[in-house]
């Protein structure tokens, strides 16, 4: 059950996709955060997994987009 008093951050991200896996997404995040503290999980540049009901809007890649994702993250996604 959800704590009432529980301090939750929603906050929208942009997420470069690195590759697609059999439950959903491999993506490197683009921004940084503003609702959390700086962390060393999840802050720009770290890898995360996501699924289609987490996407909002699409944009196009161009190379920017693309040398971006192919960069090594920041962290990694440990499964």
């Amino acid at each position: 059950m959800d704590n009432a008093d529980e301090n939750v951050a929603v906050e929208r991200m942009w997420v470069l996709v690195r590759k697609r896996t059999a439950n959903g997404y491999l993506g490197v995040l683009d921004n940084e955060p503003d609702a959390i503290a700086e962390n060393n999980e999840f802050w720009l540049g770290s890898e995360l997994p996501f699924t289609a009901k987490h996407v909002i809007n699409i944009e196009e890649r161009d190379a920017n987009t693309i040398a971006l994702a192919s960069q090594e993250p920041r962290t990694r996604w440990l499964d």
